[in-house]
């Protein structure tokens, strides 16, 4: 990734990490930040004509807007399940339906990833679908690297393939 993108996301990052409530109000800049990141990462490492660009390119969108949400939905799964874990006098019904809750975010991401999957590789070579897989890995890696080091912290456990 060149040094320009990764500052931009970084800064756009940063802001939104202390301006998250404004976010929410106002079109999403770390979205678009996010898009063109892997917009530029996947035109440099999967390599499509410009024919097929214009067919992958909306996928691509899709992906990531649903990424977003499919994501801020599972943090908030994540978070009221460690809400109702650490009330000593949750009942089993509750925790069980946080769990529920939770496993279904997690589910509809791994669904997300293989529409998008599906939708992209019937417009590429067997070459470029591997390096489809590969493209989302390093970025999936870099981002997390990025978010990681705007936190100060280590990725949580479980976290490398999220």
């Amino acid at each position: 990734m060149t040094m320009k993108p990764a500052i931009a996301l970084l800064l756009v990052v940063m802001s939104s990490v202390n301006g998250r409530t404004q976010q929410r109000s106002q079109p999403p800049r770390l979205e678009e930040t996010v898009l063109t990141f892997y917009v530029g990462e996947f035109q440099r490492l999967v390599n499509v004509n410009p024919d097929t660009w214009s067919k992958t390119y909306p996928l691509l969108r899709e992906f990531i807007q649903a990424r977003f949400e499919l994501s801020a939905r599972r943090q908030e799964a994540l978070q009221q399940l460690q809400m109702v874990v650490s009330r000593p006098k949750t009942n089993d019904d509750d925790i069980k339906k946080a769990i529920r809750d939770f496993d279904k975010a997690d589910a509809d991401i791994q669904a997300n990833q293989q529409r998008f999957l599906s939708n992209v590789e019937p417009l590429l070579t067997p070459r470029q679908q591997g390096r489809v897989r590969i493209f989302q890995q390093r970025a999936d890696q870099r981002i997390r690297q990025m978010l990681n080091s705007i936190r100060g912290s280590a990725p949580p456990a479980g976290s490398e393939n999220k």
